[in-house]
């Protein structure tokens, strides 16, 4: 991990999500979907006056990042940098997903709040095949990022009733290699269940999850993002935030 000093490219308010536009040509090599960074805000160093940034749509020099409601002091700081801002940046911290190993179809499923997260990963995943995007409708607005998913990757939406999300999911399964999770911290236990029901052997490098949600700290010195697994308590921002179901989820309790 290194330090690296960004600028400000730019901002949107989408919903309750703050986009920002981020130029640090430095840095893009070195991201890759999964991948987060720590933002310094603050003339502080302090573990807990920082906020955890994911890559959505990665350019070749500016990167796209959303700051969710809930890291409130980020967003009130973040929403009223002009262009040019310069903002200090650790990382690349974190387990990515991993890349393609050829021409492979991928199931991305997610919310609307959470497709920000997926971005980068339909990006590297329809250069190497077919994608679809299954995105959840809770209500909040879907960014605008949207506008630059690849012809490779087809978007579909389900409301947010019992049932939409996995019957939407069911018909995909015997054409995709991978499946991929972005989404609360309930999903990944619950779709390795899902799975398991459906006679779907997990296999390592076949399923993950994705949970970028209680990052706090960043470096595991607290218990935000404590996650409860088939294999015992992780932190995410240690062990993920990509978990591989295989590894983690092998055996679904029955509940």
């Amino acid at each position: 991990m290194r330090e690296y000093v960004a600028h400000v490219a730019g901002q949107d308010t989408l919903g309750s999500l703050l986009l920002v536009r981020i130029h640090a040509p430095d840095l893009i090599p070195h991201l890759r979907p999964g991948h987060f960074v720590l933002a310094r805000l603050y003339p502080t160093w302090d573990p807990y006056l920082r906020v955890p940034l994911f890559p959505a749509h990665m350019g070749h020099a500016t990167w796209h990042t959303y700051v969710p409601p809930e890291t409130s002091f980020a967003l009130e700081l973040m929403s009223r940098m002009p262009a040019g801002t310069p903002i200090r940046l650790w990382g690349p911290y974190g387990t990515p997903f991993p890349p393609p190993t050829g021409e492979e179809n991928a199931v991305i499923v997610t919310q609307d709040v959470y497709t920000p997260y997926a971005l980068g990963l339909v990006q590297e995943y329809s250069r190497a095949g077919n994608v679809v995007l299954l995105v959840e409708r809770t209500g909040d607005v879907l960014p605008e990022d949207l506008v630059w998913l690849p012809p490779a990757a087809e978007y579909r939406t389900v409301d947010a009733v019992p049932g939409a999300l996995e019957d939407a999911l069911a018909p995909l399964i015997p054409w995709a290699q991978r499946f991929f999770f972005v989404g609360p911290k309930h999903w990944p236990h619950y779709f390795a269940r899902w799975l398991d029901e459906r006679k779907i052997r997990l296999e390592r490098n076949t399923a993950w999850a994705m949970i970028p949600d209680g990052i706090t700290c960043g470096l595991g010195l607290c218990d935000t993002c404590v996650l409860e697994t088939e294999q015992g308590n992780i932190r995410v921002c240690r062990k993920g935030p990509v978990l591989d179901l295989a590894r983690w989820y092998t055996h679904p309790r029955r509940r």
